[in-house]
């Protein structure tokens, strides 16, 4: 990477920051989605109640 310009050098950097906090992101929707996938199957399993 020494030999690519400075702005090209910037660019990258701020390209793999953004790749860093959407991968964060992603990792906590998957948490979110399969902690609501196992309240889903709980509700479920229970009797319904009227």
């Amino acid at each position: 990477m020494a030999d690519h310009p400075p702005a090209l050098r910037a660019e990258i950097a701020a390209l793999k920051a953004e790749l860093a906090r959407v991968r964060d992101e992603l990792a906590q929707a998957r948490r979110t989605i399969q902690d609501l996938n196992l309240q889903l199957r709980r509700d479920a399993s229970r009797p319904a109640t009227r």
